[in-house]
C-alpha cells in the first residue's frame, strides 16, 4: 500500500528503497554560462525542494534538518535505481513508521499553536496571524548539526532528527527520479545537490545569493513546462498506437471466448520474459495442473497476497501443482526482483514478466492481484478476490490434483474491492513542474 506522505511544501514526495554510499563527496557540478538547460533544471529542482523544506519543516516538526544526511539519503536513493542490490541505511518499513510518527508530531504541534478564542477576542486578522506566528516560533526546535559537506554513515541507533532527515532525502531522491522519467531524461543528480546545498545556505543566511537568479529559474521552469506538454501529447499518441498494435497482436491468440469476453483457454504461446527461469513464452507450463499469480511489483495487495501464494504453492507442489507468477507489463526487472525478495519466493514459484503485455490484455481487466487455476487442457478459473476465495482455491486445487477439472461459472461484475489497478493500464501525465519562488 502507498505510504502516507509528509506535506513537504509543493512537492509531492514518495518513499523508495535506497542504497548506501561510502566514498567522500566530491563537488563535480557548477553552474556556468555553458551549463545546459537540463543542468539548470536539476539545479532549480534542488533549490526548490530545499527552499520549500529547510525553512518550513523545522517550524512544523520541531526538528532541525541535517543537510548532510539529506544529501546522503538522496544519493542513496539515486544509487538504488542503478543497482537492484542496494539497500537502505534505514529500511523502508522503518521509514514508514517514522513518517507516521512525524505526521502525528506535526499535527500535535499545529494544534498547540491554535490560540484560545478568549485570547484573540477583539483582535483583527493581522493581529491573530501575528499572535499565532509568535506561538509557532516559541515552540522548541531541536537544532540541526553543523553542515560539513561530507557523506554520512548512520549510527546503529540514530536520533529522531537523523531519521527524519534521512526520510526527507529519500523522498527527494524518489521525486527527482520520477521527474526525470516524466521528462524522459536522466538529470544529473550532482546539479540537484548543488541547488539543494545553495538552498541550505539561503535558509541559514537570507543574504546569500543563489547562483541562478529568480528570473532565470522562472524562465527555465517555463521552458520545461512547455516541454512537458509536448511530451504528454506525444505519450498519449504513442499509447493509443501501442494499444491498437497490442490488440492486433493478441487477436490471433484469443480463440473462443467466455461470456465476459475473456479467452476460454490459456494460450501458452503468450509472450513472457523470464525472470527466475528462461522463457520467451508460457509453453513450459502447458499441459499440467497450474496455479498462476498475476501481480504488480508496486501493488500493496499483491505484496500481501504473495507470501500466501508461496504457502499454497509449497503445500501442493509435491502433489503435482506447478506455480508461475507473472509480473504485469508496467513493472521493471529491478522492481520485480525486489518484490520476489520481499515475498521470499523460492524455486517453488517460477517468475516471468508480461513485458509484451499480452497476458494482461487477454486475461486481466487491469486490476491486480489476480489468481488463476488452470486445468491441463487449458481451461481455467479466475479468482479476482483472492483474499476472500483462498479457501475455495485450496479446495479446488486439491480436487484438480485428484483429477477433477476446475469450472468457472462466469458472473460479469465490477472489479473486486481488494484489487487495485495495475500501473500500465492508464498512464496519466503528472502535474507540471513549476519554477520555485526564491526569496531574496
Amino acid at each position: 500500500m502507498k505510504l502516507k506522505k509528509i506535506a513537504l511544501g509543493a512537492a509531492a514526495l514518495a518513499l523508495i528503497a535506497c542504497g548506501e554510499a561510502q566514498k567522500p563527496v566530491k563537488k563535480v557540478a557548477a553552474i556556468t554560462p555553458n551549463s545546459t538547460d537540463d543542468q539548470k533544471f536539476a539545479y532549480m529542482l534542488g533549490a526548490q525542494f530545499g527552499l520549500q523544506n529547510f525553512m518550513n519543516l523545522p517550524l512544523r516538526t520541531g526538528l532541525g534538518i541535517d543537510e548532510d544526511l539529506v544529501v546522503q539519503a538522496f544519493r542513496d536513493a539515486m544509487a538504488s535505481f542503478n543497482d537492484s542490490t542496494a539497500t537502505l541505511q534505514i529500511h523502508s518499513d522503518s521509514l514508514a513508521v517514522i513518517n507516521s510518527r512525524i505526521q502525528k508530531a506535526m499535527q500535535d504541534r499545529y494544534l498547540a499553536t491554535r490560540p484560545d478564542t478568549s485570547v484573540i477576542k477583539g483582535m483583527d486578522d493581522a493581529q491573530i496571524r501575528a499572535y499565532t506566528d509568535s506561538l509557532e516560533k516559541a515552540q522548541p526546535i531541536v537544532a540541526a548539526p553543523e553542515v560539513k559537506n561530507v557523506e554520512v554513515k548512520l549510527p546503529s541507533d540514530p536520533s529522531e532528527l537523523q531519521k527524519f532527515s534521512y526520510l526527507i532525502g529519500v523522498q527527494f531522491g524518489n521525486q527527482f527520479y520520477s521527474i526525470g522519467r516524466q521528462f524522459q531524461t536522466e538529470f544529473e543528480s550532482d546539479y540537484f545537490v548543488l541547488g539543494l546545498r545553495d538552498a541550505g545556505k539561503k535558509s541559514r543566511d537570507t543574504s546569500f545569493t543563489m547562483v541562478l537568479p529568480d528570473d532565470t529559474l522562472r524562465a527555465v521552469g517555463s521552458r520545461y513546462t512547455e516541454k512537458m506538454k509536448t511530451i504528454r501529447d506525444e505519450m498519449i499518441k504513442k499509447q493509443r498506437d501501442e494499444e491498437q498494435k497490442l490488440k492486433a497482436e493478441v487477436a490471433s491468440l484469443r480463440g473462443d471466448t467466455l461470456a465476459n469476453g475473456m479467452p476460454a483457454k490459456m494460450n501458452f504461446k503468450v509472450k513472457a520474459s523470464g525472470i527466475t527461469v528462461k522463457a520467451e513464452d508460457l509453453s513450459d507450463f502447458a499441459g499440467k495442473p497450474l496455479l498462476m499469480f498475476y501481480f504488480s511489483a508496486t501493488c500493496g495487495h499483491c505484496a500481501h497476497a504473495a507470501p500466501q501464494i508461496l504457502e499454497i504453492a509449497k503445500e501442493f507442489a509435491q502433489k503435482g501443482l506447478t506455480t508461475v507468477s507473472i509480473a504485469s507489463g508496467g513493472n521493471n526487472k529491478s522492481g520485480i526482483r525486489r518484490f520476489i525478495d520481499d515475498a521470499k519466493f523460492d524455486e517453488t514459484i517460477n517468475v516471468v514478466w508480461d513485458e509484451a503485455r499480452q497476458f494482461g490484455e487477454l486475461y486481466s481487466d487491469g486490476y491486480v492481484p489476480k489468481v488463476y487455476l488452470v486445468n491441463p487442457d487449458g481451461t481455467y478459473k479466475q479468482y479476482a478476490a483472492f483474499e476472500k476465495e483462498k479457501e475455495d482455491l485450496k479446495k479446488e486445487i486439491e480436487e484438480l490434483l485428484n483429477g477433477k477439472n476446475v469450472e468457472w461459472k462466469i458472473e460479469v461484475k465490477k472489479p473486486a474491492a481488494d484489487s487495485v489497478k495495475a500501473p500500465e493500464v492508464k498512464q496519466q501525465a503528472k502535474k507540471e513542474i513549476k519554477p520555485p519562488k526564491v526569496k531574496k
